[in-house]
């Protein structure tokens, strides 16, 4: 027998329990994936955000390092270079930490050049597991060249 027009081929109860049970299943399990590969893309962004930090705040170093290495320790062009290499470098120099040893250099003493940043988690859904910032370092050894005249 062929149904009436209007009317459903499964009997009332089928049909609710097909609503309450596997649509909503879905829908919980959508939610529980969504949420999980929403906070993979967002981790996966500010990792490439901190490597790109990590990465200039690194040639900044050994940027900074090669100078020292050639005008003999920290100078004043030293310093103002260094304005000018954290501010290309996408980092804000009032916000690194730089520690240059020894301050004076004559040829084959060794430098180091150290540098501190905290980096901002721009993410607030990274943000609430990891904090609100991280701590990146970088480290740059060389010897001088300088020769005194």
């Amino acid at each position: 027998m062929w149904p009436r027009p209007g009317s459903s081929c499964r009997k009332s109860g089928e049909r609710e329990n097909l609503v309450k049970g596997e649509e909503g299943q879905a829908v919980a399990e959508f939610s529980l994936v969504l949420f999980l590969l929403v906070l993979m893309l967002f981790a996966i962004l500010e990792t490439g955000l901190l490597l790109n930090a990590k990465l200039a705040l690194s040639s900044s170093a050994r940027e900074v390092a090669r100078l020292c290495a050639v005008e003999g320790g920290n100078t004043q062009k030293v310093r103002e270079t260094l304005e000018h290499i954290l501010a290309a470098a996408g980092l804000p120099p009032g916000q690194v930490e730089v520690s240059i040893r020894p301050t004076q250099a004559i040829y084959g003493t060794t430098l180091y050049v150290d540098m501190r940043h905290e980096y901002v988690i721009k993410s607030p859904v990274v943000a609430a597991f990891t904090g609100p910032t991280i701590a990146i370092t970088a480290r740059a050894v060389t010897r001088s060249e300088f020769v005194p005249r």
